[in-house]
């Protein structure tokens, strides 16, 4: 009777938690297609924000994590995050522009993770296999902030 007690309190779980497991998908959540989530940040009507953002590139500040100020859809300022000096705002994107990049990315080879409460593109790698040295880039975005 005891190996009953301890099959029904340890090992009945654990074969039910491999079993869920074991139907859950590859990925864990299914990710949204390019137009469900591009609709879904559009839903939200946001033109003032700020985003942190890094950009693993080729680039002279390829790395930094920076805080990106949009206003009115255009990028504002760029501040890097671990002292507040302004930085140039010619290479970080607003997240429609993290759009556009995804929707023209012809013949690119591109990997994309979703925001799952506001749409954006949180994780972009264009061409992950060639960077940084032939030219490919990530951009990951996160902790979206209304002002």
């Amino acid at each position: 009777m005891k190996t009953l007690t301890y099959v029904g309190r340890v090992v009945l779980p654990l074969i039910v938690f491999a079993v869920t497991c074991s139907s859950c998908n590859k990925g864990g959540v299914t990710q949204p297609t390019f137009q469900s989530a591009y609709e879904q940040w559009r839903s939200h009507n946001l033109h003032d924000y700020a985003i942190d953002q890094k950009l693993t590139c080729f680039c002279p500040t390829g790395g930094l994590l920076v805080q990106v100020t949009v206003r009115a859809d255009t990028v504002a300022s760029v501040v890097r995050i671990s002292d507040g000096s302004a930085l140039p705002r010619s290479i970080y994107v607003t997240v429609d522009s993290l759009f556009g990049i995804i929707r023209n990315s012809k013949g690119d080879s591109l990997v994309v993770r979703y925001n799952a409460d506001y749409g954006y593109p949180e994780y972009l790698d264009v061409n992950p296999q060639l960077h940084p040295v032939d030219g490919g880039f990530l951009f990951e975005t996160s902790n979206l902030r209304v002002p």
